[in-house]
């Protein structure tokens, strides 16, 4: 039997590596367990992607990837995308699609599971803050910023290099957590060569460049390109979906003294917030087979605003829920703060998710099994994929009366200032005595549930 190819493709700020940070971190290494356990020789690569590119220039790659592969091996493939990764897969192998690549992919028949991670199939509403007139500016200063210290400020670099250097050995010593920027400084700046400059420097040009991706992301986006991705019917659907625990202000009291967590906590909270903001009328509700899977594995139908700190809930919903879980939108890539040998990570989103090495591997052995069943299956020609007809029904804002228009009007800049508030002084319900009571706990056995 031919070995299976299973090909990762990374999100939004993407990368495959960046000097020795990479973006999946124990993926590789969790799947290829899990497939030797199957007794299934499987092949994983990862997709070069760009970070904040348009979806039709990232498809471009992803096709340029299946395409080398299928030509260089013989074999059945699989597709694994994480975050914005899935909606690149999705155009990547729609047949109709037009990319910007003269490469060709013309063996649709050997596609046979797409599984898509915390992808955003029907939009996040911090796309349109950050695609507003007052977040995309951020995004391109900041990158304008850092490009022109690493081209021209010799000094101002070496010197920053050293204090980071020390405070990611102070902090250390201090009992500190590892951090996103503890990653940074050791796995990316420790050797800072002419190459590791160079490649830093094109990385953060990429996002300068083309920031044509945060549009695509919004609700109204990504329906067009929902409407227009004609997907192959041979091919499987499933998702992994996450749910991450709502911040409070008393976690401030409790998180560790390190301020960078704390401040990242802060950051956390305004972005899970912005991302609350979602419309009943946006996400269609999912089929009864999806939201069993929901139900049991979260206790209770997941509400408009719950999300993994990025992406709602609900959006991340496509084909077959495979497994469904309490995780930010970086847990699930390794970001967790694991101190497993050979696989430690650091917490990049410190959420607070209670996310740890055992979720992980029920969350990649979930992915794999899904993967094998498939497998060891006969290849079908033609399939209608659980929940398609999501996709077929009239918008429910088509349908909403012009006394809900009032709510079309409140800009993401006004919900930024809003979750700002609400970060500082708590939310309304948390402050009114008359406030609902709080969601029971999830049982030890549903944070996180697969089908399989």
């Amino acid at each position: 039997m031919s070995r299976h190819h299973v090909v990762l493709v990374p999100g939004f700020f993407g990368f495959g590596s960046l000097g020795a940070l990479t973006y999946f971190v124990g993926v590789r290494h969790t799947l290829i367990e899990s497939f030797a356990a199957d007794s299934l020789d499987v092949n994983v690569v990862e997709v070069p992607t760009l970070p904040t590119a348009s979806i039709r220039h990232r498809a471009a790659r992803v096709r340029e990837t299946l395409a080398a592969l299928a030509e260089a091996e013989p074999g059945p493939i699989h597709i694994v995308g994480h975050s914005t990764g899935g909606l690149d897969a999705r155009l990547a192998i729609a047949p109709t699609a037009s990319l910007p690549t003269p490469r060709k992919f013309r063996h649709h028949e050997r596609l046979r599971t797409l599984v898509t991670v915390c992808t955003p199939h029907f939009g996040t509403p911090l796309a349109s803050f950050f695609g507003s007139a007052a977040g995309s500016p951020l995004l391109r200063g900041l990158s304008w910023l850092l490009v022109s210290g690493l081209k021209h400020g010799q000094f101002p670099v070496r010197l920053g290099l050293r204090l980071g250097g020390w405070f990611t050995r102070a902090d250390d010593a201090l009992g500190f957590q590892p951090t996103l920027i503890d990653d940074f400084f050791r796995e990316v700046i420790a050797d800072f060569s002419a190459e590791r400059r160079a490649e830093l420097i094109a990385f953060i040009e990429g996002i300068s460049a083309d920031q044509s991706l945060v549009f695509q992301l919004t609700p109204a986006g990504c329906d067009l390109l929902n409407a227009g991705t004609a997907d192959p019917d041979s091919l499987r659907y499933g998702s992994v979906v996450c749910r991450a625990r709502k911040p409070r202000t008393a976690d401030l009291l409790t998180l560790t003294r390190d301020p960078y967590t704390r401040t990242m906590h802060v950051l956390y909270a305004l972005l899970h917030r912005i991302a609350g903001f979602s419309r009943d009328e946006r996400l269609p509700e999912p089929v009864p087979a999806q939201r069993d899977v929901l139900e049991r594995a979260f206790g209770k139908y997941p509400r408009p605003s719950w999300s993994d700190g990025i992406v709602p809930t609900l959006s991340q919903v496509w084909g077959e829920v495979i497994h469904a879980s309490d995780a930010d939108h970086l847990d699930v890539v390794g970001h967790y703060g694991s101190t497993r040998a050979g696989l430690r990570s650091s917490d990049w989103l410190p959420s607070r998710s209670g996310f740890d090495d055992a979720a992980f591997d029920a969350l990649w052995r979930s992915v794999a099994h899904f993967i094998g069943e498939e497998a060891r299956r006969p290849a079908i020609l033609h399939r209608r994929n659980v929940g398609v007809e999501r996709t077929e029904l009239e918008p429910a804002s088509a349908r909403a009366p012009a006394s809900n228009l009032h709510a079309e009007r409140v800009t993401a800049v006004e919900q930024a200032r809003q979750a700002l508030k609400e970060v500082r002084v708590g939310p309304a319900s948390q402050r009114s005595p008359r406030s609902s009571p709080k969601a029971p706990a999830l049982r030890p056995g549903d944070r996180g549930a697969d089908v399989n």
